[in-house]
C-alpha cells in the first residue's frame, strides 16, 4: 500500500501532460483516475475497520490491474506522439503522405540542349510544371514555361 500514493500522483499529475490532445486516450486516463480515487477512498475507509484478508487481496488485485492499465495507456500515448511527430516531420521536409488511390494526374516533359530531357508528375498541371522548371534550373538548363509539354494521365 506504500506505492499507492506514487500510483495516484503518477496518474493524476503526469497523464494530462502525456495525453497529447487525444480525446479517447484522455477519457480513458480520466476513468482510471476516478477508479484510483475510489480505490484510495476504500483503502482509507478500511484502515479504521478490521481488514479482512479477502478485501485486501481484492484491493491489491485492483491496484495491479490499474497499474497495468496506466502502463498500457502510457504506451498508447507514446505511440500516438511518435506518429504525430513522424507526420509533422514529413510535412516539414516536404514529404506529403498521399493515399494509395491518389496518384499524380499530370505529366510534363521538356527537352533542353543543356539539361537534356526531363519529366515530372503532379496532381495539377501547375504542380507538374513547377517541378519540371525546378529540375531544369537545378541541371543548369535554359528553362522557359512555353517549352513544356503536359498531358493528363
Amino acid at each position: 500500500m506504500r506505492s499507492l500514493p506514487l500510483l495516484i500522483s503518477l496518474a493524476l499529475f503526469s497523464a494530462p501532460v502525456m495525453a497529447h490532445d487525444n480525446h479517447v486516450t484522455s477519457q480513458d486516463i480520466r476513468e482510471i483516475k476516478r477508479e484510483v480515487v475510489k480505490l484510495r477512498n476504500e483503502v482509507h475507509s478500511l484502515r479504521g475497520e478490521d481488514q479482512s484478508s479477502s478485501e485486501v487481496r481484492k484491493l491489491k488485485k485492483e491496484v495491479v490491474r490499474l497499474r497495468k492499465d496506466i502502463r498500457s495507456m502510457q504506451d498508447m500515448i507514446l505511440q500516438l506522439q511518435t506518429m504525430v511527430e513522424e507526420q509533422s516531420n514529413g510535412a516539414q521536409t516536404g514529404v506529403v503522405l498521399q493515399p494509395v488511390e491518389e496518384r499524380p494526374k499530370w505529366a510534363c516533359y521538356m527537352k533542353d540542349m543543356r539539361a537534356g530531357g526531363m519529366h515530372s508528375k503532379g496532381f495539377t498541371r501547375v504542380e507538374a510544371k513547377g517541378k519540371l522548371l525546378e529540375t531544369c534550373s537545378q541541371r543548369g538548363g535554359v528553362c522557359f514555361e512555353n517549352k513544356i509539354t503536359c498531358s493528363n494521365e
